[in-house]
């Protein structure tokens, strides 16, 4: 049985007393009649056979499957012709919930636990036996403060996030940024020597034999022996390539393969990331307008959202 010190039950009782979100306990059928399930002031009193019990507001501990509730509250109680004695109780009993009158009907409560720190075992087992002579067969108490004074779950274990910026890139001419999800995962096209990069939305592919990877961008194929290195246009794709339109996934590169012969696109930088990263594009150098009232300028040549300040010491 776990003792409480009188330091401990002081403070205890003391915050008890100044909490205002009551846990409402009232009997059903009290022999003063002064209880109400809406009463929602404490510390309360009862008076019986002249002792008196002071309960301070109750705390509840856990409410299993909104069935068994159990609790605990500090008491202060004067025997008749004797002297006050301060003490923790603890309560345990079953609950039925009335949804219409927004009650909690408590029947079959039980003292589970009494503390009286200053008291040797003989007085305090009297005090035990008689607190118990207060405990009705049932009560209620107010389905909303009941709710508002049990304690929440804990919360689920936060995820781990990486709040690291992107990276940027900025370029002046068109330029793509070709994203890829971590290292590349390649998976075979079907009925074909090549393969296709999986983690990245653009059409990536790569030509074992050669060891080369072929990008379209537009209506033009970009090559490069490394996907962070040099990529410039090709006319020449691998045999291979014609039977890449015969799947569904990739029906849209038909018109593509092989290259147009007279395309006027101009042919992009290529700017590759395996982690999260943005691009600015200029069209040209930065050009800047001072933005009215302010000492910021704004870029007038790109689409992306650039601003720098003016101001200087």
């Amino acid at each position: 049985m776990r003792m409480l010190n009188t330091s401990f039950l002081q403070c205890l009782i003391l915050t008890a007393a100044l909490f205002t979100s009551p846990f409402e306990i009232g009997a059903a059928q009290s022999a003063t009649g002064s209880d109400q399930p809406n009463n929602s002031s404490w510390p309360r009193e009862k008076y019986s056979n002249g002792t008196r019990l002071i309960i301070y507001q109750p705390q509840v501990d856990d409410w299993k499957n909104f069935q068994d509730l159990s609790w605990r509250m500090a008491i202060s109680l004067t025997p008749k012709g004797g002297k006050t004695v301060l003490g923790v109780v603890e309560m345990k009993g079953n609950t039925n919930i009335d949804n219409v009158a927004k009650l909690v009907v408590i029947s079959n409560p039980q003292v589970t636990g009494t503390y009286f720190p200053s008291l040797d075992n003989a007085t305090k087992e009297k005090m035990d036996q008689l607190f118990k002579t207060f405990v009705p067969s049932t009560f209620s108490i107010s389905l909303h403060n009941l709710i508002a004074s049990t304690p929440k779950k804990e919360a689920p274990a936060g995820v781990q996030l990486n709040n690291d910026p992107p990276k940027i890139f900025v370029g002046y001419r068109p330029s793509i940024l070709l994203s890829v999800n971590g290292e590349p995962v390649l998976s075979v096209v079907p009925n074909t020597n090549l393969q296709f990069v999986v983690n990245t939305q653009w059409p990536l592919f790569f030509d074992e034999s050669g060891s080369t990877y072929y990008l379209a961008v537009g209506q033009q194929w970009l090559t490069a022996k490394k996907l962070d290195g040099q990529w410039s246009a090709t006319k020449q794709l691998p045999p291979e390539m014609s039977k890449v339109p015969q799947d569904k996934e990739w029906s849209a590169l038909k018109k593509f393969i092989p290259p147009t012969a007279n395309t006027k696109d101009v042919t992009p930088d290529v700017f590759y990331s395996d982690k999260p990263a943005e691009i600015i594009l200029f069209d040209g150098q930065p050009v800047y307008a001072q933005i009215p009232d302010t000492q910021l300028e704004y870029a007038t040549n790109t689409n992306s959202t650039n601003q720098r300040s003016s101001f200087t010491i």
